[in-house]
Formats: C-alpha cells, sequence, structure tokens
C-alpha cells in the first residue's frame, strides 16, 4: 500500500521538486525506479524532508515514523528496543527514566542521610504530640558520635516486642523514645524518680515531672545496648517493659521538628546527668 501511495503521488511529488527548485536556482538530482519506490522513492524522501512545498508549508516526510493520537513524533516515546516492548507505545522511556531516577535518590538519601517521620502516639508526650513531623538524620551515630544520653531515636524494637501483623504488612514499627542510659550505665526508678548511676535525674521534659505508676528495680545495661524511655512515662511501651535496646537497632537520631509550624526548630537533647 505504500509503495502504490508513492507511485501514485510521484508526478504531483516531482512537479513541486521542480518549482521549488526553480525558486532557489539550484539543481536537484531526481531519479524515481520502475515500481514507483526503489532509489527514486530514497531520493524523495531526502530531497523532501527538508524542502517546501508552493505554498512555502515544510513538506512532511511519507517514510518517517507516524505521529500518535496526541500529534507526539514516536520517537518522542524512547529508543527503538523500547518502543518494540508491549507498552513502549504508551509510556515514554525518558518519563520512566527520570521516575527511576527520582526513586532511586530518594531511597538512597533516606537510607543514608535522614528520613521523615510522623508521631502516632502520646508516649513522647509533651515533648512531641500526635502527629507532629521530624526529620530523622542518620549521619551522627555513622561517623561523629555514639548514641548518648538524652538523645531522642527512631529504632526497630527487638524481636518478640511487637507482634507482626499480617493484616498490614507496610506497618515498619519503627517506635521513637529518649535514651535515658548506654552501656554499663545502671538504671532504677524509685519514688517517682529515675536513678541513673545511683543519680537522681532532673527531667523537666517529661509529663507531670515525675513517674507515679511503677517502679524499677536496678537493672545495669550491657555493652552495645541502650536503655529507652518515652517521655510520657506512666503511658510508654519501653525498656522498663521489654528491657535493653540493641544498638544495632537504632535507625536515627530525630534532629528536627518540621511540624508543626509553631514547634519548628531542633529537636533539644534532655540529658542533665554529668557525662
Amino acid at each position: 500500500p505504500r509503495a502504490a501511495l508513492i507511485t501514485k503521488r510521484t508526478p504531483q511529488v516531482l512537479s513541486r521538486i521542480r518549482r521549488s527548485n526553480t525558486r532557489r536556482k539550484s539543481p536537484l538530482l531526481v531519479h524515481v525506479g520502475n515500481d514507483g519506490m526503489g532509489n527514486g522513492g530514497k531520493s524523495l524522501q531526502n530531497m523532501t524532508s527538508s524542502g517546501d512545498d508552493d505554498d512555502g508549508k515544510s513538506t512532511r516526510n511519507p517514510m518517517s515514523l507516524k505521529d500518535d493520537d496526541k500529534g507526539i513524533p514516536v520517537e518522542d516515546y524512547g529508543p527503538k528496543w523500547w518502543r518494540s516492548l508491549p507498552w513502549g507505545q504508551y509510556l515514554s522511556f525518558y518519563d520512566v527514566e527520570t521516575i527511576i531516577w527520582a526513586l532511586g535518590l530518594s531511597t538512597l538519601i533516606r537510607l543514608l542521610i535522614a528520613e521523615p517521620r510522623y508521631i502516632p502516639s502520646l508516649s513522647m508526650y509533651p515533648s512531641f504530640d500526635i502527629g507532629d513531623r521530624l526529620i530523622a538524620e542518620k549521619v551522627t551515630y555513622r561517623f561523629q558520635r555514639p548514641p548518648s544520653r538524652g538523645d531522642v531515636i527512631i529504632f526497630t524494637p527487638s524481636e518478640g516486642v511487637v507482634k507482626k501483623s499480617y493484616l498490614n504488612p507496610f506497618s515498619d514499627n519503627v517506635f521513637i523514645k529518649r535514651i535515658v542510659a548506654t552501656g554499663g550505665d545502671t538504671v532504677q526508678v524509685k519514688k517517682g524518680k529515675l536513678i541513673v548511676n545511683g543519680v537522681k535525674r532532673d527531667e523537666p521534659y517529661i509529663k507531670d515531672g515525675r513517674i507515679a505508676s511503677y517502679e524499677l528495680e536496678k537493672v545495669t545495661v550491657p555493652k552495645g545496648y541502650v536503655f529507652v524511655m518515652g517521655d510520657n512515662r506512666d503511658n510508654s511501651y519501653d525498656s522498663h517493659i521489654w528491657g535493653p535496646l540493641p544498638v544495632e537497632n537504632i535507625l536515627g537520631r530525630a534532629s528536627w521538628k518540621y511540624w508543626p509550624p509553631k514547634a519548628f526548630g531542633e529537636v533539644a537533647r534532655g540529658d542533665s546527668l554529668k557525662q
């Protein structure tokens, strides 16, 4: 059908080329094969791809790829191997490439540098309320210093602390608590006060300023572990229930609160015990 179309239109095309050459005063060689295509079809493609017709309008190359329904050149969908795929005529290779790069970079930043988190409970109240959002950075513990008392951290709990939910496979069960003791420290709760290494802690950031619902016998934190507690001490599922946390479970340090706007700023450490 394409050969028949070219053969039928050849006299008209030749006439337009001659008139165009006359105006330009530049001779062009035109050769048309006996079948209407042959070498002549190739010459017509080369000569008409950049030529103008009688009205001064651009003459479209009859052998070029067609536009899609939206008038977008097929070449814009990507290289030939991509267009040969079932989805190659509907998805742009360059759009897919951009999305993959964006997802890759964001994942890399999230894994190695920092990630946003939101507060789902009142276990850290009043320091953090439900719906607060923060940035947890991951550089400090990798290159500068180990976790210290007073740091607010995000972490994955130890095995068995949280039951796996098969109803919500996207739940990552990440906790946020404050480190109150590190490896080698002793921890005790007595008469509403937290005692670390035999020294009562002054903790103005905790709810009600004291612990009213429980007491804790002296516990020694093993090396490579930290003891974490929520600032809402009477309503926090933390180390006083399930024990010290392995340092390797720590994902990052809460460094900056960005929501709500009125609370925008750096997350201050809350350690009053002299190192």
